[in-house]
């Protein structure tokens, strides 16, 4: 490794000689390089630099040159003396220094900084006091060269920022603890000098976290040490929370790196929300969505689909609401807590809620066919023992519905309850306000599954599902929609052919894709609907688009007509209203936010061979394979581009 080059600043006003191992930026003529056989002191000589030389910095600069090292910040090797403008009235007691240091940016940049170095103030302690008027007084820059002092040629002090003015004594004192600072302002020929105390703890307006905002002490000064801002603390009122050990690692950087430290040094208690109220299920209930394994696969053995109950049994108990725990801010005042929030049961059909111990239990014997968070439905169950067709006509059920064969074609079944499908829906409708299971298929361009619940599907073909929540695909899907409010789930041996798979959830997938059809779309974290109302107006520009081409070719490029007019600004609108579709459904600033959260964690997996074409989209963003991959995951990756946040699909291997 190459040794640092050393370079010399010299501040414009030549009144700070400063080191550095990296040459400044817009640093100009005003930096000066060491020579290679050239010592530190010899660089000043060389540089006519005499006056106002801190020996100790000078020390530690020759030990970093002698041992190659680079330096962790600037070091201020010479201070010249500014000139004194004549005083009147108070007199500040101290006077800050500046300190130089290097810092890193939010780009990962490093840059000079500076902070005023002063003696830290208790309470009560005098800051200006006052004093006899005083003539100007010239400086001396780090040439030697004397500086006559500028105009104007008057000084005043005014009290600013936690300061007590006491004019029959004639002094201004801290009525905090912290450092002197001070603003300059200038009215005609007098500067005006504003005097305040700047913090060393601050309290956040929440009154949950008191902040350490220390400086490296000036010459003559020595740090505090840890027991008294221990005893600041209980000064301050701040009682509860302290964080010794984050003080102390303060106090050691501080003194290390000569460089600002802020750190944590007291923080509350804050209160814990109570649970929120819940339904404690007696039984397992179902449907539930498969297991997934360690290894990818997902079990989809018993899903409970059809949990029968006897007449009086226990289904649920509703347990209450907790009214959590009490927190407490720095100063030792108690934070009521929360409570967790309170939920409304629902017990429907053939269950009953009991108030007074929040027990349901079933009025008859039956099949528990819906159930989410706070909602419990007991319904009888609706067997037919043979198709779904004309022998049966449509089926109007509101219990869970039990079809030992297929639905045939042309033929409805609607039920409130669950329903079970022994073979195929055929060219056929199935809804349900339960959930669905179709042990065969959904076969043709009519045949649809809709379900407020999960859906479970062995195979579809040409066919439309819709489900409220979680759709499973154990076979095969082909030329198909598979529209999801939640997740879809399809077994690792399954088979995705020119098929479109929306959800609003993630996707995991087995193969997707062949050479010897179109390409299919995998689309997660998107609403639905909006991705149906994208691709009719992808379709109807398309449309618009061979219209106005044709219109144009009768007319010729320069000719117009009203109808082109007219046409061009239709399909102009359409253009726009396309590039302004929010696909996550936001309907807000809030929830898109939230949407936008919930687009980052979600994902497609596909477990085997995914094929090039594949249009895949999370959230607003897409993209299109264009290599053949196997047993990928695609998911969004948030970065800042050109100013702007981006958000692309990467993709990483499946683990």
């Amino acid at each position: 490794m190459s040794s640092p080059a050393y370079f010399l600043c010299i501040s414009p006003d030549h009144l700070r000689a400063t080191l550095h191992s990296t040459e400044p930026e817009n640093a100009g003529n005003a930096a000066v390089r060491l020579g290679d056989q050239e010592d530190v002191r010899a660089l000043l000589a060389r540089t006519g630099i005499v006056h106002g030389l801190n020996h100790e910095a000078i020390a530690r600069a020759e030990d970093s040159v002698n041992r190659a090292l680079p330096l962790t910040a600037p070091l201020q090797l010479a201070l010249g003396t500014a000139p004194v403008a004549a005083r009147k009235g108070l007199h500040p007691c101290h006077f800050s220094t500046p300190l130089f240091f290097a810092e890193t940016d939010a780009e990962g940049k490093t840059r000079q900084a500076e902070t005023q170095l002063a003696p830290l103030v208790r309470v009560g302690e005098v800051v200006a006091k006052a004093g006899p008027p005083t003539s100007a007084e010239a400086g001396k820059n780090i040439f030697g060269q004397e500086i006559s002092c500028p105009f104007p040629t008057e000084q005043t002090v005014h009290p600013g920022n936690n300061v007590v003015l006491d004019p029959d004594a004639g002094r201004l004192t801290a009525a905090v603890l912290g450092y002197p600072s001070f603003s300059v302002g200038r009215r005609g020929s007098t500067e005006h000098l504003t005097l305040g105390v700047d913090r060393l703890i601050r309290v956040t307006p929440d009154r949950m976290q008191a902040v350490l905002h220390l400086r490296p002490a000036p010459p003559g000064h020595a740090l505090p040490d840890r027991d008294d801002i221990l005893h600041m603390l209980d000064d301050e009122g701040i009682v509860f929370g302290h964080l010794p050990h984050a003080i102390q690692k303060a106090l050691d950087l501080c003194a290390a790196d000569q460089r600002p430290q802020n750190a944590i040094i007291a923080l509350g208690a804050l209160p814990i929300k109570g649970k929120d109220a819940w339904l404690r299920f007696a039984m397992e209930i179902g449907p539930l969505p498969g297991k997934i394994l360690g290894n990818g696969e997902i079990d989809f053995r018993e899903r409970n689909m059809f949990v029968g109950v006897n007449k009086d049994q226990l289904i649920a108990v509703k347990i209450a609401p907790s009214s959590g725990t009490p927190g407490c801010d720095i100063f030792g005042e108690p934070i009521a807590p929360l409570p967790g929030t309170d939920i409304v049961v629902r017990a429907m059909d053939d269950a009953t809620l009991d108030e007074a111990t929040g027990q349901i239990r079933a009025l008859r014997s039956g099949v528990l066919s819906m159930v989410s968070e706070n909602s419990v439905k007991v319904c009888s169950r609706h067997v037919v023992d043979k198709h779904v067709d004309y022998l049966t006509g449509n089926i109007i059920s509101r219990d869970a519905v039990d079809v030992r064969g297929s639905i045939k074609a042309k033929f409805k079944v609607n039920a409130l309850g669950d329903v079970l499908v022994a073979g195929d829906v055929e060219k056929g409708q199935l809804r349900s306000d339960g959930n669905a299971v179709i042990k065969g298929g959904v076969i043709g361009r009519i045949a649809s599954v809709q379900a407020r619940g999960d859906v479970d599907v062995a195979f579809v073909v040409q066919g439309r599902i819709l489900s409220g929540k979680t759709l499973v695909l154990r076979q095969h899907a082909s030329h198909c929609h598979l529209h999801s409010s939640g997740v879809i789930l399809c077994e690792t041996s399954s088979r995705i052919i020119a098929s479109h798979l929306v959800a609003f959830g993630s996707i995991i997938a087995g193969s997707v894709g062949s050479d010897m059809a179109p390409p299919s779309l995998l689309a997660a974290a998107v609403a639905p609907e909006q991705l149906q109302r994208y691709f009719e107006l992808r379709r109807l520009m398309a449309d618009q688009a061979e219209a106005i081409e044709a219109l144009r070719r009768r007319l010729g490029q320069t000719g117009e007509s009203e109808e082109l007019t007219d046409l061009t600004a239709e399909y102009e609108n359409n253009s726009k209203q396309l590039t302004r579709l929010n696909l996550i459904g936001a309907k807000d600033r809030q929830s898109a936010h939230q949407a936008l959260a919930h687009a980052m964690q979600c994902s497609i997996v596909v477990r085997g061979k995914i094929f090039a074409g594949t249009e895949l989209r999370i959230g607003n963003s897409a993209m299109t394979l264009t290599a053949s991959l196997t047993n990928v995951c695609f998911r969004l990756r948030d970065h800042v581009a050109a100013g702007a946040n981006k958000r692309d699909i990467v993709i990483a291997p499946n683990k």
